[in-house]
């Protein structure tokens, strides 16, 4: 079994606007920014936050208000949710399946919270299908969850559906939670407004967006290629056509911008990838994103 974990090397931080309310969870530091005793920062007052944390002093110097951060001390929930449809099966730009670099970036996801002692789950799943593990912080159990998805993940499984999989997100979930959602393009662009509002009542999102490959991808260009849904073959001149390139490459981009600007009205932060390469910078600059977004 490959190790997801141990892949990621990077430290990175996600923040959490939310603090902690499970009463049963211990004191460990957490990757979450939440009230405690710890103070361990100062920045700009965003609406929301509370009044009782503007420094005063700091706002008198700064002519500014400024609001004081506080390490959470309490363990927070990480629930990965990822799409497993028959779509995540095809390539990425970089010649991966979808499915691999999904798995990589769920790794990243759970190496960055376990180890500042957060409880990690995951639910992966179809328009037909849906897995459940438990948020928990045993290594060994990430991993195989971890795992299991990228096996799960097939040419022959079922279509993709992420409104299916956020639907039972929220009837199986009660906890509050830190919700990352990774799927491509395609279904994002799918995913119901009125889902996400009753998600964002509860919980925080993020979304990631495995990319797909162009039809003129140079590294597929002497091969025979054919489409997922449809299995119709796309012809050889088709896919070496400049000018197609050109409009796919525009299509793709605009997609992205329309994707993260629908999400951004949420206040939700996404990032797109396209390669396991560039995964950790990518997801490193989207947790940055995160610490500023207004919800």
């Amino acid at each position: 079994m490959p190790s997801y974990l141990v892949k990621v090397r990077k430290k990175m931080d996600i923040y959490s606007q939310r603090r902690s309310r499970n009463v049963l969870s211990g004191n460990y530091g957490s990757v979450f920014k939440g009230r405690s005793m710890d103070f361990d920062d100062l920045r700009e007052y965003t609406y929301g936050d509370d009044v009782k944390d503007i420094d005063w002093k700091s706002t008198a110097r700064s002519n500014k208000i400024m609001v004081r951060r506080y390490i959470a001390i309490r363990k927070h929930n990480i629930l990965v949710v990822a799409d497993n449809g028959r779509a995540m099966s095809t390539l990425a730009p970089s010649g991966e399946t979808k499915g691999e670099v999904a798995a990589f970036c769920a790794g990243v996801i759970a190496y960055v919270a376990q180890r500042h002692g957060d409880l990690v789950g995951m639910v992966y799943g179809n328009k037909n299908s849906s897995k459940r593990y438990a948020m928990k912080e045993d290594t060994a159990y990430i991993e195989n969850f971890l795992d299991k998805y990228a096996k799960s993940v097939s040419i022959d499984g079922d279509a993709s559906d992420i409104n299916s999989l956020l639907t039972y997100v929220t009837k199986s979930f009660r906890e509050r939670m830190f919700i990352i959602v990774i799927t491509d393009p395609t279904s994002a662009a799918t995913v119901n407004r009125e889902l996400i509002r009753r998600l964002n009542a509860r919980h925080e999102q993020m979304y990631i967006l495995i990319e797909d490959s162009p039809m003129t991808n140079n590294l597929i260009s002497d091969q025979s290629v054919n489409d997922i849904e449809g299995d119709i073959r796309l012809p050889h001149y088709f896919r070496t056509n400049k000018k197609i390139a050109a409009a796919e490459t525009q299509f793709r981009a605009n997609q992205r911008e329309l994707i993260a600007k629908g999400l951004r009205r949420f206040g939700i932060v996404s990032c797109s990838i396209d390669s396991t390469d560039h995964a950790i910078p990518r997801i490193f600059q989207m947790l940055e994103e995160q610490k500023h977004v207004r919800r």
